[in-house]
């Protein structure tokens, strides 16, 4: 989509395949996690598809921005995507937590519910 869309001047094909590369990878950790197939009970194999998902995501998350700047490193490169694989891996993650359930469900497993006080006695 990338290639056709910048090749056909079709600005629209080329901005949605640019959209879903930086996705991939600013998403790399949590892609990584849910297409392994590993439960949070896994915890060691959890913790190495993360970590190794996460410097995936960070050399694809720079190289990806190595291009948006005209094929130049500049420091904030390196900076920036770290903070985005670990914003959009959060986000990632959150959403697929939630996937299916009610708003009401979601509302209530992440905040405690604040109990009901009785009606005073005068």
């Amino acid at each position: 989509m990338h290639i056709v869309g910048g090749a056909t001047d079709q600005r629209w094909l080329f901005a949605i395949a640019v959209g879903l590369i930086y996705v991939t990878a600013t998403g790399f950790p949590a892609i990584t996690l849910m297409a392994s197939g590993i439960t949070l009970n896994e915890r060691p194999r959890m913790k190495l598809a993360l970590g190794i998902g996460a410097v995936a995501g960070i050399g694809l998350t720079i190289a990806a921005l190595w291009a948006a700047n005209g094929r130049a490193f500049a420091w904030w490169e390196f900076v920036l995507a770290p903070a985005l694989v670990l914003f959009t891996s959060l986000v990632l993650l959150a959403l697929r937590r939630f996937a299916g359930k009610p708003a009401k469900a979601i509302a209530t497993s992440c905040w405690p519910a604040i109990p009901k006080s009785k009606p005073r006695r005068s």
